[in-house]
C-alpha cells in the first residue's frame, strides 16, 4: 500500500497477509547433499519466504520499485518481475540485478538457465541469467489480438523448446532459441487456456480449460488421451511422481479434485477448505505432499496417506480471506483483529509466526440445540463493526465482545484460551416483539472492572449484561417503572420483570429517542455516557441507575466516540446540519466539551487517543489521518495513504499504532517515532495543511524531499530542528553526546564484564583425529604426535608473532600521530565515538608510551568545548585504569624522564586543572539548590 511521510510515524510491519494475488514459486536449494524446500510468496512489491516443511517465515525481501506480478525461481537465485522490470535476488533479500524491459510483464517462467518473460502484449523476452548481468537474447513482438497468450510449459526432454497456450483455445510450439513457431495445432479446445502443465509421461500435457474441462493431451501425437470436468474455470493442475498415477486439479471456487489416471475416475472432492480461486498446487519430489495456496489468503500442506487416496491437511498457514474491518490492541503486542470474512484473530506485532484465529461469528453454544442434527447448515457470515475489550477479567471469563452490522446479538470471545465465547448476548424483547426486526446494535462499552456490558441499539434502548453469566441485569429507560421493594425483592431474575406473565414485554421504555451511536464507561466505574444520534449526552449513575447530567446541542447529530485510557476525555464525532464533521472532547467528570475540532475531513471513519492522552488522531474519508495535540489544540501531523484508513487502535506503552484500511486484508502497524528517534519533529502545522503525492514519481514511497527549493513543509521543519539540535544555547553549558549509555557506561569495566561472561566449560577435543594426521590415545582423547624440533618452531613463531602483535600501530593511533591541530583531534575523536564498545576499548589498550600523551590531548580538547561529557569521563577512566603502569611510573637516581613522560604529566596536570575548576563551578549550584528545595520542603506554608 502506498503512504505518505510522516514526522511522527514510520512503517514497522504488515500482519495478516500470508499470500498475495500472484501464485507462489517452490525452490529446492542445495547445502552439501541435502535439499532445503522454501516457498516464495510475493506479497504488493515483496516477497515472503516460507520454510516449507512447517511453513514458517524465514525472510523478506527488499522492497521492489512496484508491485510483484510474476516470481520464479532456480537453486542459485530468485527473479521477480515488478512493473517493467525483472530483478535478481539471490538469497531472496538483497536486489542485485534489473533488467527494464520497457512493457509490464505478466508472466516469466524459468527454462535452464534461460529466463522466459510474457508481456502484457503477449511478447515474449528470452533472457540469459549465466552471465554476470541479465542480458535480452531473443525478442519476439506479440500481438495479442491473433495470438494472446494465456499459459506457458516446457515440455520435459524438449530441448530449447515451449508449448503456448491461447485465450482463443489453440496451442503452439516455439523455439525460444531461433525464434521459430515449430508448430501450431489446428485443434481448438473451445475455450480459454488457463492452465498448461507437464505430466508423469513424457509427450503428455494436461490442459485446463475456463469451461472447466481438463484433457490429456499427446503433444507428439496430436492427440487427446482422457478428459475430465470441473464445474468452473480451472486454474492448476498438477502430479504426483512417487508411483501414483494421481492427478490433482483445482478450480476458482476453491474445489480441489483428486483423479485417478489409470481408472480415468474421480477419487474424491475437497470443498470449504478455500473459499477462493486456488493458484498453486505443487507435489514435492518423490512425496506424497501437496502444496496449496489460494487468493483466499491461505496456503496448507496435504498428505496423501489414507487408503481411498484422499490426502489430508497437515499445516495451515492462513489470514483474513477477506478485507479486514476492525483492529484493537488487547495487550502491549498483541492485537486483535476482526474480518469481513467474519473470523476473529489475534497477531503480535513482534513477530511474523505468532498468530492464532479464535474463531469465526456464528451461532453459540447455547444456540446449537435449536438446529436439528439430520440437517447440514453452515454459518452466517457477518461483518463485525466494532470490537469491545477489558483485560482485567481475562483470566475469569470472556473478556473480548463483538458487534456485529444489523444485527442485535453481541458475540463473546475469551483471549486467554483464544476460544469463542459459550453465548451470545441479547434482550428478550427483538425475539418478542415483531416492531425491533430491523433493530440492530449500534454502540458498545465494557465497564473497567471488566463484569458489566453495556450494548445500544438503534431502538434507542440501553441493555446492561453481566459478562460472566451472559444474563440480563438492567434496561435504562428515560421512564424507569415505580415497583415496591417487596416486589423487587421477589424476583427470580433481573431479565423477567420486563416480561408479563402472557409473554409480552412491559416497561421497555427506550432511553433515548434516536439511534444510540457511542456508549463509554468512567474509570472509576460510575457514570456511563450514552450519545444519541440527535445530540443528546445523557450520563447516568451506574449505582442508582438514573442520569446525573444532559448534554444538548440543536442542530448537531452525533456519531463514534474513542474514550481516552488515561484520562476523563470522551472523544465524539458531531455533525453539523450542513454535514460538515468535526470532534468534540467531553469531559465526562465535569460534564462539559473540553475541545473541539473542526478541521477533520469530510466524514470521520474512525479516531482513538494516543497511549498518554497527550494525541487525538482521526481518520477521514479521504485517505488522511491527521493528528491532533489534545494541549494547545494544534494540528502537528498529517498521514497519506493510497486508501482511506477504517479503523485505529494504539497500543498501551504508546509504541505502535496500527491502522486498517478499506479493501486491505492486511493490519498495517506504524511505530512511534517519538520514542525511539532523536529528531522527531513536533511543530504545529496550519489547520488546512494536507501532504500531496509527487506528481513526477507517484510510485514512490517517500515523497518529503530534502532539496532547499523545496515548498514542503514537513521536510522544511524536520531541517529546521535538526539543526536546531546541533547548536548549543550557550557555551557555558555543559552538553552530553546523546548516545545510549550502553555505548559508554559499562566501558571501563568491560574486561571485568567479559571475564564474568567467559564460559564455564572448556571447547571440547575431537574425539577422532583427522585419517592423515598421527595421533596417540590419551584419557580425554587424542593428542598430535609432534617431535621436538616441531615444538621448538612453534614456540619461536608464537614469540615473533606477539612481539610483532606488539609492535602493531591500529588506524586509530595513526590517527593520533598524525594529529597536529585542534581540528585533527577532534576529528580523531569523532572516529572513535563511532566505533562500538569493544572497539573503543580495543583502541584505549592498543596505545602506547607514545600516543598516550596525544590521546589524553585529544579529550582535553573535548573537554574544553564542553560536549559529549560522559563520552570523556568515561574514555579517561579506562585510559587510567589500563595504562596504571605508565602513568603512575617514576624515576629513581640519576634517571632522566623521557619526553614521553614530561609531556604525559603535563598533559594530565591541566586535565586535572579544567577539571577542578568546572567541577567546583558546578558543585557550587549543586549546594546552592539542594539548599533552597530542602528549605521548600520544611517550609510551613
Amino acid at each position: 500500500m502506498k503512504r505518505a511521510e510522516s514526522e511522527l510515524f514510520i512503517p514497522h510491519r504488515s500482519l495478516g497477509v500470508v499470500v498475495g494475488d500472484v501464485a507462489p514459486s517452490i525452490r529446492s536449494t542445495f547445502v552439501g547433499k541435502r535439499s532445503t524446500l522454501s516457498v516464495l510468496c510475493p506479497i504488493d512489491n515483496f516477497i515472503i519466504q516460507y520454510n516449507g516443511k512447517k511453513l514458517r517465515a524465514i525472510g523478506m525481501s527488499d522492497p521492489l520499485n512496484d508491485r510483484v506480478s510474476a516470481v520464479a525461481s532456480s537453486s542459485s537465485s530468485v527473479f521477480a518481475a515488478a512493473g517493467t522490470q525483472i530483478s535478481v535476488l539471490p538469497f531472496c533479500r538483497e536486489i542485485t540485478e534489473t533488467l527494464d524491459l520497457g512493457v509490464p510483464i505478466a508472466q516469466i517462467m524459468l527454462v535452464g538457465t534461460q529466463l522466459i518473460a510474457i508481456d502484457s502484449n503477449s511478447g515474449i523476452h528470452v533472457i540469459e541469467t549465466t552471465s554476470e548481468n541479465l542480458q535480452k537474447s531473443l525478442h519476439l513482438e506479440g500481438n495479442s489480438e491473433s495470438f494472446e497468450i494465456s499459459a506457458i510449459c516446457h515440455p520435459s526432454t524438449y530441448l530449447n523448446k515451449i508449448v503456448l497456450g491461447s485465450a482463443s483455445g489453440k496451442l503452439r510450439i516455439l523455439n525460444i532459441r531461433t525464434g521459430k513457431v515449430i508448430h501450431e495445432f489446428q485443434r481448438e479446445f473451445g475455450a480459454k487456456i488457463t492452465h498448461l502443465e507437464q505430466t508423469t509421461a513424457l509427450d503428455v500435457l494436461a490442459v485446463g480449460l475456463e469451461n472447466g474441462e481438463v484433457f490429456l493431451f499427446n503433444v507428439k501425437m496430436d492427440k487427446i488421451l482422457g478428459a475430465f470436468r470441473h464445474d468452473t474455470k480451472v486454474t492448476n493442475i498438477a502430479f504426483r511422481d512417487d508411483g501414483e498415477s494421481t492427478m490433482v486439479t483445482a478450480d476458482a471456487n476453491g474445489t480441489i479434485a483428486i483423479w485417478d489416471l489409470e481408472k480415468q475416475e474421480l477419487l474424491g472432492k475437497i470443498t470449504g477448505i478455500h473459499s477462493n480461486e486456488i493458484n498453486c498446487l505443487h507435489f514435492i519430489p518423490g512425496e506424497p505432499i501437496m502444496f496449496s495456496s489460494s487468493l483466499d489468503n491461505s496456503i496448507r500442506l496435504w498428505i496423501f496417506d489414507s487408503a481411498d487416496g484422499m490426502p489430508r491437511e497437515l499445516i495451515r498457514l492462513e489470514g483474513h480471506s477477506k478485507p479486514c474491518a476492525s483492529a484493537k490492541f488487547v495487550s502491549q503486542n498483541e492485537i486483535l483483529t476482526a474480518g469481513k470474512d467474519g473470523s476473529i484473530r489475534k497477531y503480535d506485532v513482534t513477530s511474523l509466526t505468532m498468530r492464532q484465529k479464535l474463531g469465526s461469528v456464528g451461532p453459540g453454544k447455547d444456540m446449537k440445540s435449536t438446529v436439528p442434527s439430520n440437517t447440514t447448515t453452515t454459518a452466517v457470515v457477518q461483518n463485525v463493526a466494532e470490537i469491545a475489550f477489558g483485560w482485567q477479567r481475562e483470566a475469569a471469563w470472556n473478556n473480548v465482545f463483538c458487534r456485529q452490522v444489523n444485527d442485535t446479538k453481541i458475540t463473546t470471545w475469551q483471549t486467554r484460551n483464544n476460544t469463542h465465547g459459550a453465548f451470545h448476548l441479547e434482550h428478550d424483547r427483538f425475539k418478542k416483539k415483531v416492531d425491533f426486526i430491523d433493530a440492530s446494535a449500534t454502540a458498545l462499552a465494557v465497564s473497567s472492572c471488566g463484569n458489566f456490558v453495556f450494548i445500544g441499539y438503534s431502538t434507542g434502548h440501553i441493555d446492561q449484561f453481566n459478562a460472566q453469566s451472559g444474563r440480563h441485569v438492567h434496561s435504562y429507560t428515560s421512564a424507569p417503572p415505580k415497583s415496591s421493594k417487596k416486589n423487587s425483592k421477589n424476583r427470580k431474575s433481573k431479565s423477567s420483570s420486563f416480561i408479563n406473565s402472557n409473554g409480552s414485554l412491559q416497561n421497555d421504555a427506550p432511553a433515548a429517542d434516536s439511534p444510540i451511536t457511542a456508549l463509554s464507561v468512567d474509570q472509576l466505574n460510575k457514570e456511563l455516557m450514552a450519545v444519541d444520534k440527535d445530540g443528546h449526552i445523557v450520563f447516568w449513575s451506574l449505582a442508582t441507575k438514573k442520569p446525573v447530567a444532559r448534554m444538548f446541542k440543536s442542530g448537531v447529530q452525533l456519531g463514534i466516540s474513542a474514550q481516552c485510557p488515561v484520562n476523563s476525555l470522551v472523544g465524539v464525532v458531531s455533525i453539523t446540519e450542513t454535514g460538515k464533521e468535526g470532534v468534540v472532547l467531553v469531559d465526562t467528570i465535569c460534564h462539559t466539551v473540553a475541545r473541539a475540532f473542526e478541521t477533520v475531513g469530510p466524514k470521520v471513519n474512525a479516531l482513538t487517543f494516543s497511549s498518554d492522552g497527550k494525541w487525538l488522531l482521526v481518520a477521514d474519508n479521504q485517505s488522511y489521518i491527521r493528528v491532533f495535540d489534545i494541549v494547545t489544540s494544534q494540528l502537528i501531523d498529517v498521514l497519506l495513504f493510497s486508501k482511506p484508513c477504517v479503523s485505529l487502535s494504539y497500543n498501551e506503552t504508546g509504541q505502535y499504532l496500527a491502522t486498517v484500511h478499506e479493501g486491505e486484508r492486511a493490519i498495517y502497524t506504524w511505530a512511534n517515532k517519538e520514542m525511539f528517534a532523536m529528531d522527531c519533529v513536533v511543530r504545529a502545522l496550519p489547520p488546512n495543511y494536507v501532504p500531496e503525492w509527487d506528481a513526477d514519481d507517484i510510485g514512490m514511497i517517500m515523497i518529503d524531499s530534502d532539496d532547499e527549493d523545496g515548498d514542503d513543509t514537513r521536510s522544511q521543519l524536520g531541517k529546521a530542528l535538526r539543526e536546531f539540535k546541533k547548536v548549543t544555547i550557550d557555551e557555558n553549558l555543559i552538553s552530553f553526546s546523546g548516545l545510549p549509555s550502553s555505548r559508554w557506561a559499562n566501558l571501563p569495566d568491560l574486561a571485568m564484564i567479559k571475564e564474568r561472561n567467559k564460559p564455564t566449560e572448556g571447547v571440547r577435543k575431537v574425539k577422532q583425529a583427522p585419517f592423515f594426521l598421527a595421533a596417540a590415545a590419551t584419557l580425554d582423547g587424542f593428542e598430535f604426535e609432534m617431535d621436538e624440533m616441531e615444538g621448538k618452531d612453534q614456540d619461536q613463531e608464537s614469540h615473533i608473532a606477539k612481539r610483532e602483535l606488539l609492535e602493531l600501530e591500529s588506524a586509530f593511533s595513526k590517527v593520533l600521530r598524525s594529529a597536529n591541530t585542534k581540528q585533527d583531534l577532534l576529528a580523531a575523536f569523532d572516529i572513535l565515538r563511532a566505533m562500538n564498545l569493544s572497539g573503543i576499548d580495543f583502541q584505549i589498550r592498543s596505545l602506547n608510551p607514545k600516543t598516550l600523551p596525544i590521546f589524553f590531548r585529544m579529550l582535553l580538547e573535548v573537554l574544553k568545548t564542553k560536549k559529549n561529557f560522559e563520552l570523556v569521563q568515561s574514555y579517561a577512566v579506562t585510559a587510567l585504569k589500563t595504562h596504571r603502569s605508565i602513568v603512575w611510573s617514576t624515576k629513581n637516581g640519576d634517571d632522566v624522564a623521557s619526553p614521553e613522560d614530561e609531556e604525559l604529566t603535563e598533559v594530565l596536570e591541566e586535565f586535572y586543572k579544567y577539571e577542578k575548576e568546572n567541577w567546583n563551578e558546578l558543585e557550587d549550584l549543586f549546594v546552592e539548590n539542594m539548599a533552597v528545595v530542602q528549605w521548600i520542603k520544611n517550609a510551613l506554608l
